[in-house]
């Protein structure tokens, strides 16, 4: 990169760090670090909600999806706005109204501790995975503008992105969320603009170019259980995902429940689903404007490149100085607003759900926000060992993403359905439940194939398998044991 590139990367980190400083000025304890007093308005909220879900992986493997796949990836936005719809209608009154710090208290009181530390350890899974993803989206762009390898990237990234967050609290990761989600949007259309260019006919020949190819459909109605990109599975088996992240995930569950009021929470939300649908979209635009691009222009782009480097490839080789800087800029908003989110909610599960609740239960505020930061630092140092790791499955991003983070939210969701939709299940069914649910999916991962020739579960109905069958035996399960007391069921409901 141009000292200019440079310059606009350190401009643009120097906003986001006065904005961070000036929101922690009144941290006084972890209600305000946690939650941010409830005292933050609805619509950066729900803007924070997307930007935290819109990560470097989504910046960079949604180029990805659109160059060699166009615009089908758009439907999984309607599995998406299903999860969100049912999160408003039944898992939101019933958070705020309890006045929870993590979604896992829930289960507590429902339930029973050992359910409540089950639900925790589901999500600490997930965002453990997911946190390598996000690591090592970022690093692969620093390593090319950089010329550095993909391991010292992923270190250097991942130290950066510790300090960064340590420093703040919730307050602080919102309004940063704010401001680097539109450093995106504003990245991906300077992108198309540039990409525009340079196509003979500018816009019209792009459209042309990807008419030809098959880009520019949207639906596919056929039923392909296989494939992501199919609507049947894009709305039933991504939107019983969409559900659980939407839902279950502390990282969203933690902006909910730091809104003042049923009604604000709910309308974060729906914000929340209505800027990812734009975000998705205008990654797609993007892919779809790089194939024209490079297929106007043969023999450019090297021929074994991987959908997820194409982006970063255009951005290092194409684009004049400053404009590079900007799009780095874009791309680094994208990697901090998921990776600082992501820290924050896991260090906030660890002291809420754990520390406090099993080893220190009598401390002053000083001493949990102490152990809040300590904590971050720990998470930040496994999640750049998790990027390790993604960086060596050699998969694409966005399908890693869904498939691995399968394993544990769809569980997680099966827990919260009986507490909320199922009176007459008891914490041990529940327990049980969910523990039985990912024996026998594994069962089906491993042994399916040997018993039936060609068996294989696409990883994206991970959570439509094991959400149900958490459900169904936790049930029955109950029904051999005591009944819940029925005045507790009532006061947790919305």
């Amino acid at each position: 990169m141009e000292p200019l590139d440079w310059a606009v990367v350190g401009t643009y980190a120097l906003i986001v760090i006065g904005l961070g400083v000036m929101a922690t000025r009144k941290q006084k304890n972890t209600d305000e670090y946690f939650r941010g007093s409830r005292a933050l308005p609805w619509w950066a909220i729900g803007i924070s909600i997307i930007a935290t879900a819109f990560s470097a992986a989504s910046l960079l493997g949604g180029p990805g999806e659109g160059y060699s796949h166009g615009f089908l990836w758009l439907q999984l936005q309607l599995g998406d706005l299903l999860g969100y719809a049912l999160v408003c209608a039944f898992f939101i009154p019933v958070y705020v109204k309890l006045n929870i710090t993590t979604a896992y208290e829930y289960l507590e009181k429902r339930f029973d501790p050992k359910t409540r530390s089950l639900g925790a350890i589901c999500f600490l899974l997930f965002v453990i995975v997911r946190l390598g993803a996000l690591l090592y989206g970022a690093s692969l762009v620093f390593s090319q503008i950089a010329g550095i390898s993909i391991d010292s990237a992923i270190i250097a990234v991942g130290v950066v992105s510790i300090g960064y967050t340590i420093a703040g609290g919730l307050a602080a990761v919102i309004w940063t969320d704010v401001v680097q989600f539109f450093m995106i949007i504003i990245g991906v259309g300077v992108a198309i603009f540039c990409a525009a260019r340079g196509v003979d006919g500018g816009f019209a020949g792009v459209i042309g170019i990807a008419a030809e190819a098959g880009k520019l459909q949207a639906i596919d109605l056929s039923w392909n259980p296989s494939s992501i990109r199919s609507l049947p599975t894009a709305t039933l088996a991504y939107g019983i995902l969409a559900l659980a992240v939407a839902g279950t995930n502390q990282q969203t569950v933690q902006r909910y429940v730091s809104c003042s009021d049923t009604k604000s929470a709910q309308k974060a939300a729906m914000l929340g689903w209505f800027t990812g649908f734009v975000g998705v979209a205008a990654t797609l635009i993007l892919g779809v404007f790089l194939f024209a691009f490079y297929s106007s222009r043969p023999g450019l782009l090297p021929v074994d490149i991987k959908p997820d480097k194409i982006f970063p490839f255009f951005i290092a080789s194409e684009l004049p100085p400053g404009v590079a800087g900007l799009l780095v800029a874009a791309v680094f908003a994208a990697a901090m607003s998921s990776i600082d989110s992501a820290l924050h909610s896991l260090s906030t599960c660890i002291i809420v759900d754990f520390y406090k609740r099993h080893f220190k239960p009598n401390e002053d505020e000083a001493h949990y926000l102490k152990a809040a930061r300590v904590q971050i630092a720990f998470w930040g140092i496994i999640g750049i060992g998790a990027a390790f790791y993604v960086a060596r499955t050699g998969e694409s991003l966005l399908p890693f993403l869904v498939k691995y983070t399968s394993y544990f939210i769809g569980p997680l969701l099966g827990l919260f359905v009986l507490g909320i939709a199922c009176k007459r299940t008891n914490g041990n069914g529940a327990f049980w439940g969910a523990l039985s649910s990912v024996a026998i999916l594994l069962g089906l991962i491993n042994y399916g194939p040997e018993l039936i020739d060609g068996f294989k579960i696409p990883g994206i109905w991970y959570s439509c398998i094991t959400a149900p069958l958490t459900v169904i035996i936790g049930y029955l399960i109950s029904l051999a044991g005591p009944a819940p007391d029925p005045d507790v069921i009532k006061e947790l409901e919305a």
